[in-house]
């Protein structure tokens, strides 16, 4: 082969190459002038349907509950029974909402504006009850009064089958005497005796 002929076959390849580039570059000009709407696919927002949100719901269930209020002279607990609907199982602040309206006949067991600012019930059955200082500001007083007050709610909380004792707490702390002669320290368990024939 000759150099002529080299010369000739290696700028012809040359030339090749660039009418290849060219007509490349020519071709994507091309589409990128199309027009906006003239799209054969699917933009992936129109093909996708959208999110469907999940908003946690309440459950609501009816519970039968055994409250104890204190007769009207402080000798006994007498036991009441409603039902009520419970939410997000709050058994214990439902408890806490019917033992402030007691039945005629009956006292109301809690001190005025007495509010649960917190319960929780651990595995060895101990619920522990957070009331706010209005328990003992606004108490009457009296040995009796005070035992009425304290087993109202033992006794009442221990119809759960997951709760065997007290415990008391006035803004989250521990007292040895919340009402002054019961001792609160640890927990209370339930009082049968207390409760009227």
């Amino acid at each position: 082969m000759s150099r002529h002929t080299l010369k000739t076959l290696f700028f012809t390849i040359i030339t090749m190459l660039l009418v290849g580039i060219f007509l490349t570059g020519c071709t994507s000009t091309k589409t990128s002038t199309d027009k906006p709407g003239d799209t054969t696919t699917k933009s992936p927002e129109n093909s996708q349907t959208p999110p469907t949100s999940v908003t946690p719901t309440e459950t609501q269930d009816s519970v039968k509950l055994t409250l104890y209020f204190p007769n009207a002279d402080a000798s006994g607990l007498i036991a009441t029974e409603r039902t009520v609907i419970v939410k997000n199982q709050e058994t214990i602040k439902a408890m806490f909402t019917e033992l402030a309206t007691p039945p005629n006949g009956l006292e109301k067991p809690l001190p005025i504006g007495t509010t649960l600012l917190g319960a929780t019930v651990s595995k060895d059955g101990v619920a522990t009850i957070d009331l706010s200082s209005d328990f003992k500001k606004n108490f009457g007083g009296g040995s009796a009064g005070e035992q009425m007050t304290m087993y109202s709610i033992i006794n009442t909380l221990t119809t759960l089958p997951s709760i065997t004792s007290v415990q008391f707490l006035l803004d989250g702390k521990k007292l040895d005497g919340i009402l002054g002669n019961l001792d609160t320290s640890t927990p209370l368990k339930r009082n049968e005796s207390l409760i009227a024939k």
